[in-house]
C-alpha cells in the first residue's frame, strides 16, 4: 500500500498541512482524526521540539477549551524539553551530567519523576533500555560526524563509562552521583514518551477526550468521542519508507516505532543505526522496525527501544508487564525480511513481506 494511496480520501484535506510536515522529517506513523465537524471544535498546532517536530490536534465542543487545552499540551512538551534537553548546557540535565561525578545532584521534580521510571526500563529490561548510552553515542558519531570505526579499545572505554547500576540514586533525598568520572545521561530513548504522557494529562484536566499528540512518530491518542470510532494508524514499511505496511487502530494507547532508518550514521561505506546495544558497544544489526502499542507514551517509548535492541524474546516478558501489550517486529535480509506480529488488532499489516 502506497502512502499517496492511504491519503486519497476525503479526509486528507483536514490533516494534509500535518501530513506534508509529516513527510519531510521521516516519521514512521501517520494519523488522521474523524470526528464530526458539525458538532466539535477542531484545531491542530505544530511545533519544532526535541530535534523534531510535534503536533497537537484536538477536539471538543467549545472552541476556547481547544484553544486552552493546545496551549497546555504545548507548555508541557517544552517543559520536558527544557529540562532534558543535554545539546542545552543550561538545561537540568546537562547540569546534571556536568556535576554528578563531583557530588551528588538534587533533582526537581519532572527530572527525577523521568529518572526514576527509566530506572524501572532498565530493571524490567535487564539493561537493554540503558540511559547512561550517551558516551557510545558520542563515539559512534551521533554527536559529531566520525570517518572510521571506533576500534575495540575505544568501544572498551566507552562501555565502561556505561551502566545505569554505576549511578546512585538517593531515594530520600533525590540526587544523582556518578561513580566514574566522565559518565553521562542521555535521555532521547524515553523523553518524547514521557513528554506525550504530561502533554495528554495536561488536556484531559481541561476536559478534552478527543485527539491526538505527536512527537516526531510518537504518538498517543486520547478516548474518541462517545460513539465514535478509533484513530487509524499507518506503520510504515522499513524497506521502502515512501511504503505502508499496512494500518491498525488504536484509542486511548500510545504507539511508538524504533527503526534503523530513523537516525544513522554511515562510516566506510556502511550505515549504522543510532540504537546500540549496551552489552555489546556496537549498533544493533538484523532488526528494521519495532512498533509498540501500549497504554502510554512512555511505556511504548521505552518498549520499542528495549526489545530492538534485545530481540524478540523479550516481548513475552512485556507482555506479562503490561497486559494488551502490542508488538510489530520487522527485520531482513532484505531478500527474505519477515514480520513478528504480538497482540490482537494489527488489522491488514501482513504476516509476510515479498523480497525487498
Amino acid at each position: 500500500m502506497n502512502l499517496k494511496e492511504y491519503l486519497n480520501t476525503p479526509i486528507r484535506r483536514m490533516v494534509a498541512r500535518n501530513i506534508a510536515l509529516a513527510l519531510v522529517v521521516g516519521i514512521c506513523l501517520l494519523f488522521v482524526m474523524l470526528h464530526d465537524s458539525r458538532r466539535m471544535y477542531g484545531e491542530t498546532v505544530m511545533f519544532s521540539t526535541m530535534s523534531t517536530v510535534g503536533s497537537v490536534t484536538l477536539s471538543h465542543k467549545e472552541k476556547m477549551v481547544v484553544k486552552n487545552a493546545l496551549a497546555a499540551a504545548h507548555e508541557a512538551i517544552r517543559e520536558v524539553e527544557k529540562t532534558c534537553n543535554i545539546f542545552d548546557p543550561e538545561s537540568e540535565l546537562s547540569r546534571l551530567n556536568a556535576t554528578a561525578a563531583d557530588e551528588p545532584f538534587a533533582c526537581d521534580d519532572l527530572l527525577w519523576d523521568v529518572l526514576t521510571r527509566a530506572r524501572a526500563f532498565y530493571r524490567d529490561s535487564g539493561g537493554a533500555f540503558d540511559v547512561t548510552i550517551d558516551p557510545l553515542m558520542k563515539l559512534w558519531g551521533f554527536h559529531s560526524k566520525r570517518e572510521t570505526l571506533p576500534s575495540e579499545a575505544e568501544i572498551a572505554e566507552a562501555k565502561r563509562l556505561t551502566g545505569l547500576d554505576k549511578v546512585v540514586f538517593d531515594d530520600e533525598k533525590r540526587t544523582v552521583k556518578f561513580t566514574v568520572p566522565g559518565m553521562s545521561i542521555n535521555l532521547g530513548g524515553i523523553a518524547k514518551g514521557y513528554a506525550l504522557d504530561r502533554a495528554a494529562d495536561a488536556v484531559r484536566k481541561l476536559g478534552v477526550k478527543t485527539g491526538w499528540i505527536e512527537i516526531g512518530g510518537n504518538i498517543l491518542a486520547l478516548p474518541k468521542k462517545s460513539g465514535g470510532g478509533k484513530y487509524a494508524a499507518g506503520i510504515r514499511n522499513p524497506f521502502r519508507k515512501d511504503d505502508l505496511l499496512g494500518r491498525t487502530t488504536l484509542s486511548d494507547a500510545a504507539i511508538s516505532t524504533s527503526g534503523n532508518y530513523e537516525r544513522y550514521v554511515v562510516i566506510d561505506g556502511k550505515q549504522y543505526t543510532h540504537i546500540i546495544d549496551p552489552a555489546t558497544g556496537l549498533p544493533v544489526s538484523g532488526m528494521d522496525s519495532v512498533t509498540v502499542i501500549t497504554e502510554s507514551g512512555v511505556a511504548s517509548d521505552a518498549i520499542s527501544t528495549s526489545i530492538f535492541i534485545a530481540g524478540p524474546d523479550a516481548v513475552a516478558g512485556w507482555t506479562k508487564k503490561f497486559p494488551g501489550l502490542r508488538v510489530l517486529i520487522v527485520r531482513g535480509p532484505a531478500d527474505k525480511p519477515e514480520v513478528l506480529k504480538y497482540g490482537k488488532g494489527w488489522g491488514d499489516i501482513p504476516s509476510n513481506l515479498p523480497p525487498q
